[in-house]
This record gives structure tokens, C-alpha cells and sequence, in this order.
């Protein structure tokens, strides 16, 4: 990419980027990260997730190593970045199974775990993880927010970030590091800074521009938002400019999201699955919750406000995913049965190219008094049991066949 700079006065003045792999240290980009937590795009991966504040460089973690960049957002939730120049190759092989290692070891940690080593960093007494967010305008009490903090650390629920000069095809192999990563739920982006320089007409000074991004496709590595929820790992490719399943865009009032946060939270906080080792639901974005299920497949339960219906499915892509499907097919007279005995109705085998198991139910609008929120979370709840109580153990089995 080029840009060009536009001045009235003289002609445009042509600004390319520096080439890849000329940066000799890591460091740099360490500091430019920890000084300016903003240039990470981290709302392109969790829109909910606040305002970024930088904890410390350089977090030790013993038996792990020591991350490059450990921040914190307003609402508690935790980020480690990584940074790498990519023209080193080992870089490649290595980073991911690195910045697993740290998300490994930090799941192990308990909040007063985490607050003594970042305290010993800092060398600053108290609660410092809540201070700093309480610093970057979190509404949460310092109890709530112990709390939140907790069970992420529990669950292993982090953002991970890997930051690179220009993230190289060798890192198309990222799903071979991630499949065996069992007893974490985080969030991974790959984030690449490109670099910018030009002389200012005016003051005859190099500047700099530094445009961070999530990366685009392959000869960088095709746009993807990689998420793992044990067990197993999905690789999504972002869609662009789609409309969300609630007729909503990207450009949405905020308080759209706001009143879909607040759905998201009742729902988790009210629904129970029979199945004791079932992980609990989570945003998937506005109008999605998603019900992690093993080989990295997933309940969709949605709202759709232009269609006026609520569902539920889960899509078997990929060859491993088609696989799945197949094996399911082969007993969906018990699985229809199942499902009849207990939603009363039947899910929709959708065989194409992305095979697709799905149940719908008109929800004519409006959707804002409580007694309709209240059903549609009824059954959301009853659907992704019964989903989970069918799929879970058969997906199970496959795969320990």
C-alpha cells in the first residue's frame, strides 16, 4: 500500500512503505506498543472490550519467559503481546507455541497470583491492575472487578496478540500450534504494523506512520480471527462490511450493542446445561451467542430483526468439519427423536457445501419489553441444551475413535 500526502500549496508527495524484514530489533516496536496501546486493533476482534491501558513491559513469568507487553482493559480483560520481526524464521516456528506458553502459565495463576508479580514489576503497592483500570475508566467496583479478572485467569479466557513488521506464509500453519491447546478459551489476532517514512516538506524532518492492521491474506496471510474454545480451534475468515444477523452494520449506535450485551449477560447468567462439562456461552458479536461444542464447531444462537426470527445452528465447514456432519447424519433418526422429545420439534438438515444443522422460530417485533426478551431467552437456553446434550457426546466420540 501507498499513500500520498496532500498539501494545497505543493504537489502530492508519494509515501511508500519500508520494506519488510529491514527492521533489526524487536524492541522498538515493544516500546511504540506499550506507549501507544491504542494502535493495537483490538476492537476489530471484541468490540465490547473498552478502553486499553499498558500494565508493564517485560512481565516476568516464571517457568514461561517474560511478555513483551501485558495491558489491561477498563472492563478487566487481559492482553499479552508478543512481538517479532518476521524475516527471522525461527520467529515463525516459534512465537505462537511462545505466547501459548505465557497464556499456559498465567492460567495457572490466581488475581492475587497476578497482582504480586505485576506489583513486584512496578514496584507499586496495591491493587495496581485495578487501579490502572480504574485510571482508564472502568465502571466496575474493585470487587466486581477482582471477580471478572478471576475467572478469566481460571478459564484461560485471554487476548493474545501477535505484532510483526509482516506476518509471512509460514504462519498460514497457525492451526497446527493451536489444535492441541487444551483448558484455554482465549482470543488470538495477528497483528501487523507497517512502517511509513517521508521527509516533511516543511520542517525537512523524517517522519513516520505506522498503520497497524489485522492481517489481509495470503503473501501476508489471509484476514482471520482465530479462536479456540476447548477443544479444538475454529480459523474464521472476517467477512467485510457485512450486515449483522440483527440488521444492524458496523456503524450501529452503540447503544444497539449495549442492549445486546445486556441480552448476552441475563442469557449466561440464567441458562444451565445438563452436560457437566459444558463451557459456558459467549458473545459472539452483536445479534451471536456462541456455545462452544469439541472440534472446534459451535451452537450460533441468533437474533434476526430483519427476518423477525430467533434460531439456532451449527455449521460443519472444512473437510474435518464435513466429516462431522457425516458421522451425525448417520444417526439423525435418534437425533431427531431427541430433539422432538424436548424442543417438540425436529432441527433442519441443510447438506451444500457448508453443511448446516439448524432450528428457527418467528419472533415478530418489537423485541425491547421483557416478557418477549424473557422468551426468546427461554428458548435459547432449551435449544443449546438440547443441542449440546445431542452433538456434545457423539462429537466426543468420534473423536477418541
Amino acid at each position: 500500500m501507498t499513500f500520498i500526502l496532500l498539501d494545497e500549496s505543493r504537489p502530492g508527495q508519494v509515501i511508500d512503505r519500508q520494506p519488510q524484514g529491514t527492521a533489526t530489533q524487536e524492541h522498538p516496536l515493544r516500546d511504540l506498543i506499550f506507549e501507544h496501546p491504542e494502535l493495537l486493533p483490538v476492537r476489530e476482534l471484541e468490540p465490547e472490550i473498552g478502553r486499553v491501558v499498558a500494565v508493564t513491559r517485560e512481565l516476568h513469568l516464571p517457568g514461561a519467559g517474560f511478555v513483551d507487553v501485558f495491558l489491561i482493559s477498563e472492563h478487566g480483560r487481559l492482553i499479552l503481546v508478543e512481538c517479532k520481526l518476521w524475516r527471522n524464521p525461527q520467529a515463525r516456528r516459534e512465537v505462537v507455541g511462545q505466547i501459548l506458553d505465557y497464556a499456559r502459565e498465567l492460567a495457572r495463576y490466581s488475581y492475587d497470583d497476578l497482582q504480586r508479580v505485576v506489583s513486584s514489576r512496578l514496584e507499586r503497592p496495591g491493587n495496581a491492575l485495578y487501579e490502572l483500570a480504574k485510571a482508564a475508566g472502568s465502571s466496575l467496583s474493585e470487587a466486581d472487578f477482582v471477580d471478572r479478572v478471576s475467572r478469566d485467569l481460571r478459564h484461560g479466557r485471554f487476548l493474545l496478540l501477535i505484532a510483526g513488521d509482516g506476518i509471512t506464509e509460514g504462519t498460514q500453519r497457525i492451526g497446527e500450534y493451536l489444535q492441541a491447546q487444551a483448558g484455554l478459551a482465549f482470543d488470538f489476532g495477528l497483528v501487523e504494523m507497517a512502517e511509513y517514512r517521508f521527509v516533511d516538506p516543511v520542517t525537512g524532518s523524517e517522519r513516520r506512520i505506522m498503520q497497524p492492521r489485522l492481517l489481509a491474506r495470503t503473501a501476508v496471510i489471509e484476514r482471520h480471527v482465530i479462536r479456540q474454545e476447548v477443544p479444538g480451534v475454529v480459523i474464521e475468515p472476517v467477512e467485510q462490511a457485512a450486515p449483522t444477523p440483527s440488521g444492524t452494520t458496523a456503524s450501529a449506535p452503540s447503544e444497539s450493542f449495549a442492549a445486546w450485551r445486556g441480552f448476552v449477560d441475563r442469557f449466561v447468567a440464567q441458562v444451565r446445561f445438563d452436560d457437566p462439562g459444558q463451557l459456558p456461552p459467549r458473545s459472539g458479536g452483536n445479534g451471536w451467542i456462541r456455545v462452544p461444542l469439541p472440534d472446534g464447531l459451535y451452537v450460533n444462537l441468533y437474533r434476526s430483526a430483519s427476518e423477525q426470527k430467533i434460531g439456532a445452528q451449527v455449521r460443519f465447514a472444512g473437510s474435518e468439519g464435513i466429516a462431522r456432519w457425516s458421522e451425525l447424519l448417520a444417526e439423525r433418526e435418534a437425533i431427531d427423536a431427541e430433539f422432538m422429545a424436548t424442543i417438540g420439534e425436529a432441527p433442519t438438515w441443510a447438506d451444500g457445501d457448508v453443511p448446516v444443522l439448524k432450528i428457527t422460530r418467528s419472533s415478530p417485533l418489537p423485541w425491547n419489553d421483557a416478557a418477549t426478551e424473557e422468551e426468546q431467552r427461554r428458548w435459547f437456553a432449551a435449544t443449546a441444551n438440547q443441542f449440546v446434550n445431542s452433538l456434545r457426546p457423539r462429537l466426543l466420540g468420534s473423536g477418541a475413535a
